[in-house]
């Protein structure tokens, strides 16, 4: 055999060609839920060292977080995903306000709601977790529209 006959039967994978705007909207919600799950035990890691919380405060441990992160994110790519397909521009504004809406019920309900007998144990809670709500609101409602439509990312990922 031949060189000529070897580059001839040699199998090309082009992986973007097979990618729909679903994989692609699944993809990107994975990448900005790791993303997102970084800042969120960055931010949580740095709240606990700096308020010195205790053990019985750990209901948010980093395995929460992770997967609080990333099913969000996964979650608001494929709303994206489906609502483009069959809203076309429409879609995307609509999938930013719900999960903008579904963001700001759940801080509205950790704000509000009755987590133990200790004062200063409810107050730390709700400052742990509204921040990381808000980080993972901030990165569906305005970072996955910039990563979606950015060519970069797309090459970085795919």
């Amino acid at each position: 055999m031949d060189n000529q006959n070897l580059s001839e039967n040699r199998v090309v994978y082009d992986f973007q060609s097979y990618h729909t705007p679903v994989t692609r909207a699944i993809y990107i919600g994975v990448f900005l839920g790791f993303v997102t799950a970084i800042l969120n035990i960055a931010y949580w890691s740095i709240y606990v060292n700096i308020t010195a919380l205790g053990m019985s405060s750990y209901i948010v441990n980093v395995q929460t977080i992770s997967f609080g992160s990333i099913l969000p994110l996964v979650t608001f790519g494929i709303l994206w995903a489906t609502f483009n397909h069959y809203l076309k521009k429409a879609g995307s504004l609509l999938t930013i306000i719900i999960f903008a809406l579904a963001t700001l019920w759940l801080i509205f309900v950790v704000a509000n709601g009755d987590y133990g007998t200790n004062p200063t144990t409810q107050h730390q809670f709700k400052e742990l977790v509204i921040p990381i709500l808000s980080i993972i609101g901030v990165a569906g409602c305005i970072a996955y529209p910039i990563c979606f439509k950015s060519k970069k990312v797309e090459d970085m990922m795919l």
